[in-house]
């Protein structure tokens, strides 16, 4: 055996048996504190791929489900702006959305949103989910939806 042969087996003998990495991994770092670039990285490595499990197991319809699914036109200029115009707005009341919800399609796709969505997404990006006895400023509807503007009003 040549010696560049002989290195290369025992680097990968090392390897293989869990020699020392050169650089130690890096602390995690919070979302709120992550950089623009280190969200979109976050964003397309853990929250889509997660994201898209949850809503293909909810509808299959979801396979194709990409960054533009959720972000709209801001996936395409590279805003990421949320929430997104493209998304369907929600009812701005409590009346309203008692109103919405009577409907059989936006009652399960609430208590979808409710049940999966918000807390996953909450749980992924670090922040409390909504609550108004607990955490009135946690991730709501409104992380992802516009809301519809009452007749004479702010939602």
């Amino acid at each position: 055996m040549n010696r560049k042969r002989i290195s290369m087996a025992v680097c990968l003998f090392v390897a293989a048996c869990g020699g020392e990495d050169p650089e130690p991994a890096a602390e995690p770092i919070a979302y709120k504190d992550m950089s623009f670039a280190e969200r979109v990285v976050f964003m397309n490595d853990v929250v889509l791929p997660e994201m898209k499990e949850v809503f293909v197991a909810f509808d299959p319809k979801f396979e194709a489900m990409d960054c533009a699914t959720c972000h709209g036109q801001g996936a395409t200029d590279g805003t990421y702006t949320m929430p997104s115009a493209q998304i369907a707005p929600l009812p701005g009341t409590e009346e309203a959305f008692l109103e919405y919800v009577k409907d059989p399609e936006a009652a399960r796709w609430s208590q979808f949103m409710f049940d999966e969505v918000m807390t996953r997404m909450a749980d992924l990006i670090q922040v409390p989910t909504y609550n108004p006895e607990t955490h009135a400023d946690g991730f709501s509807c409104a992380g992802c939806h516009t809301m519809e503007v009452p007749p004479g009003g702010t939602p």
